[in-house]
């Protein structure tokens, strides 16, 4: 090579890199820049991002780029839930063991998709349940039907009135009977104030439907203490007597209560089961912990699913299709992802399945419990 090649090629890379540079302090400088460091992390840049924490050297301070940014993570989620959610369904053995062998980027991870599907479900269900304290008893909703159940019981609760007047102090149907007055004087009670709502002028409807709901509820404290205390119920320890009575008086907030728990302290599922998946799987050391956890939030991810379809069914009159769903698809999916997940013939699979529904009620049944005890 001659020398005036050489010189040429060394004035070439030389251009080449001074360009470079300049393309790197291009994108460093500036004032989002903050002196060619990270603003993130003060780490000196050496390029676009920065090779610390990832974060981009430009900073782009628009609104239009925050929507960008919106936009961005719901697409890139919705990339990852349209190969989840569908292996989810399909191929649940195959999805599980995918992701325990560390194809993590392709799917979305088990613990976000329980926790969005969870969130889903008691939205769906807060949409389509109606709440069953609504009302006491399957009244009719309009005045002249509520009038005439009105009556009916009223003269049911004279008829019932005359027979304990004419038995005698000490005869067994006595009591029997003096609880059946205290529950058709409560449900008149209920029905007078869905009458006289009804009944009240349009403009003081709204003003007056606290004072006898609040009457209604009041009734039903009055009702369950005396049930309470006629029958002599006691209970080992104060407090738990006085969490029980409360929880009576109270049971529109009991109800409130344990459904916002259910919703915050649903990932206790996975916890509460991984103890019986290991000890299914205590011989075959080569599955861990992980691979147990992994399988049950995806496993628990598609019920939290298939109980939103179930729901949205029953509120369109499709409820047996719900009811069939609910009884023979939890059998075959967990089949299926026990077999592709643990790579499991047919009946080490079978008899699993069996082990795994009878642990998934245990586990909910311990759910449960926990729950009440926590809203009581």
């Amino acid at each position: 090579m001659s020398p005036d090649i050489g010189t040429a090629a060394e004035v070439a890379t030389e251009i080449i890199l001074v360009n470079e540079a300049e393309k790197t302090s291009h994108h460093a400088t500036g004032p989002e820049a903050h002196g060619h460091t990270c603003a993130n992390c003060n780490t000196a840049l050496q390029g676009s991002y920065c090779h610390a924490c990832g974060q981009a050297a430009h900073i782009h301070r628009s609104l239009l780029h925050l929507i960008e940014e919106l936009l961005h993570g719901l697409l890139h989620f919705e990339t990852k839930a349209w190969r989840t959610i569908p292996a989810l369904i399909f191929s649940p053995g195959k999805l599980t063991r995918n992701y325990i062998a560390g194809q993590r980027t392709r799917y979305v991870s088990p613990l976000a998709l329980f926790l969005f599907l969870i969130f889903l479900m008691f939205f769906v269900f807060s949409l389509t349940s109606n709440n069953p304290l609504n009302s006491i008893s399957d009244q009719p909703h309009t005045k002249e039907g509520i009038s005439k159940v009105l009556q009916e019981n009223k003269l049911k609760l004279a008829s019932m009135q005359d027979q304990r007047a004419k038995l005698p102090a000490g005869d067994p149907k006595l009591e029997d009977l003096k609880e059946n007055i205290t529950d058709l004087e409560l449900e008149i009670t209920a029905l007078q104030s869905s009458l006289s709502l009804l009944t009240a002028p349009d403009t003081k409807k709204e003003s007056e439907k606290s004072e006898p709901e609040s009457n209604r509820l009041a009734d039903i404290a009055r009702t369950i203490e005396k049930k309470l205390d006629g029958k002599n119920v006691s209970f080992s320890s104060p407090q738990v007597e006085k969490k029980v009575r409360h929880a009576l008086k109270t049971p529109e907030l009991t109800l409130y209560k344990i459904k916002s728990n259910a919703s915050k302290l649903s990932f206790l599922l996975m916890p509460i089961s991984l103890p019986f998946l290991w000890l299914m799987f205590i011989f075959k050391r080569r599955y861990g912990m992980f691979d147990h956890a992994v399988f049950s939030l995806y496993s628990l991810s598609f019920m939290a699913l298939l109980l939103i379809v179930a729901a949205i069914l029953n509120t369109f009159s499709f409820s047996m299709t719900a009811l069939l769903l609910f009884i023979f698809v939890p059998p075959i999916h967990i089949f299926r992802q026990l077999r592709g997940a643990y790579e499991l013939g047919t009946f080490a699979s079978l008899w699993r399945t069996f082990a795994l529904l009878l642990i998934a009620t245990c586990s909910l049944i311990i759910y449960l419990l926990l729950i009440i005890v926590l809203s009581a």
